[in-house]
């Protein structure tokens, strides 16, 4: 049972600081979402990444080859006493909804799993458990949620996240991209490629075969392909000429190092140790729509969470976090500060303030010690998401291409192909 007085104290610091209402919410309340989402306040910093040993599998989406066990979930519970928590798998569609793939078909043991490894925080303001677990192996390639929930009530949410679960048994070539030099394609990027499967029987390939495109792990702008543009015996070619599959380049992450508190790193302005938690102004961001493109290194919207102070990985701090964007008047529509920090999610607890005496928007989220990418998105009628960022096709931008089939005997999409992309790889 959580303990309420605790959770009474996150809300009055929530509520003072962050300024929005904290809503407690009911189990029975709890409407799943077939998507990365927490369904309480004090669910934070919620990871899950293929674990095979090397320092960047952090950074790795959630993907995983068949007969892998390799998945990790890892989260933080922002209260003072552990709780006893479980995850079950969702088999899902191509899609993300619902799929009617039975759990025999999907797991080797019974859908319902004890989270058992869990590590207090130690000498921070903020107190809080941190969860890990290590994911089954899955039977069937395809799309999957998995679901934590409190104690045996499987209506008493805390978290969901989508992972992927692929078998390569088709081929993906890329093809040219087809950039070219006009305006519009100055401002997108594009991939073209074929799909081969010589040695894979699929029927009726032209309807049953659906692709699924995703820019820097974002699900928001993900893009789906239910027809290929040429199709030969054994091969599908996806080629696109009215920039069908086109995605805005955007430009190069802002950034922020919070990592050490003694001395603030990039782009941190001053650290304010009198409140609780303990406060983080980041430097004010000006708009960048009319700046040349400059290139420098990033993490293409993700984070990575350290304490240089201190080296501990449970001695991590939960902080304060204001952002500023200047702006001399208020835009035609709503402006969000997201990264994979808050899954790119446009709601109240990453939308901006308008101050018209400052002439400046402001935000402020509770983060985890690390060092952070994020952008500023705009939702609105007449402006492009990017227009505080500007689009130049030179950025370094991470895509994924997801090939699902849906089998005429199966009542669930198989992922049989998967492939990671970096355009403009500053690798090589």
């Amino acid at each position: 049972m959580r303990n309420f007085g605790l959770r009474a104290s996150l809300a009055v610091f929530t509520i003072i600081l962050l300024g929005f209402t904290l809503y407690e919410y009911p189990a029975n309340n709890k409407k799943l979402l077939y998507e990365d989402a927490t369904y309480e306040e004090e669910i934070r910093t919620v990871l899950l990444y293929p674990n095979t040993g090397r320092a960047n599998d952090v950074f790795s989406p959630p993907v995983t080859a068949l007969g892998s066990n390799n998945l990790v979930l890892e989260f933080d519970d922002l209260v003072e006493s552990h709780e006893q928590y479980r995850v079950k798998i969702v088999p899902c569609t191509y899609d993300w909804k619902p799929s009617q793939v039975n759990n025999l078909d999907i797991l080797y043991e019974f859908n319902e799993f004890n989270i058992t490894r869990y590590e207090y925080s130690t000498d921070t303001k903020i107190a809080y458990i941190h969860y890990s677990f290590n994911l089954p192996r899955i039977k069937l390639p395809g799309n999957y949620l998995l679901v934590a929930y409190r104690g045996t009530d499987e209506k008493d949410i805390i978290l969901s996240k989508r992972f992927m679960v692929f078998n390569p048994n088709l081929n993906i070539q890329l093809m040219s991209n087809l950039m070219g030099i006009s305006s519009t394609n100055r401002l997108n990027q594009q991939i073209d490629f074929k799909i081969t499967y010589e040695n894979y029987e699929l029927i009726n390939p032209m309807e049953s075969v659906k692709i699924v495109l995703r820019q820097n792990q974002q699900w928001h702008n993900a893009v789906t392909l239910n027809r290929p543009t040429f199709f030969h015996e054994g091969e599908l070619e996806y080629r696109f000429f009215n920039y069908e599959n086109n995605f805005s380049a955007g430009n190069e992450y802002r950034f922020f190092d919070m990592r050490s508190l003694r001395y603030p790193g990039q782009r941190v302005a001053n650290v304010d140790f009198s409140t609780r938690p303990t406060t983080v102004n980041i430097m004010p961001d000006r708009p960048r729509i009319y700046q040349a493109y400059a290139q420098y290194n990033d993490l293409n919207g993700d984070f990575y969470i350290q304490n240089q102070d201190t080296g501990g990985s449970s001695e991590s701090d939960y902080l304060y976090t204001n952002f500023t964007l200047l702006a001399n008047e208020e835009l035609g529509g709503d402006i969000y500060v997201v990264g994979k920090m808050n899954n790119y999610k446009m709601d109240n607890s990453t939308i901006m303030e308008y101050n018209p005496k400052r002439k400046v928007y402001t935000n402020s989220q509770i983060l985890k010690q690390g060092i952070y990418d994020y952008k500023y998105l705009v939702k609105g009628d007449s402006l492009n998401s990017n227009y505080l960022e500007g689009n130049h096709f030179e950025a370094e931008n991470d895509y994924e291409i997801f090939v699902y089939y849906k089998a005429p005997n199966l009542r669930g999409d198989l992922l049989l192909a998967y492939k990671q992309i970096t355009l403009n790889n500053r690798e090589n």
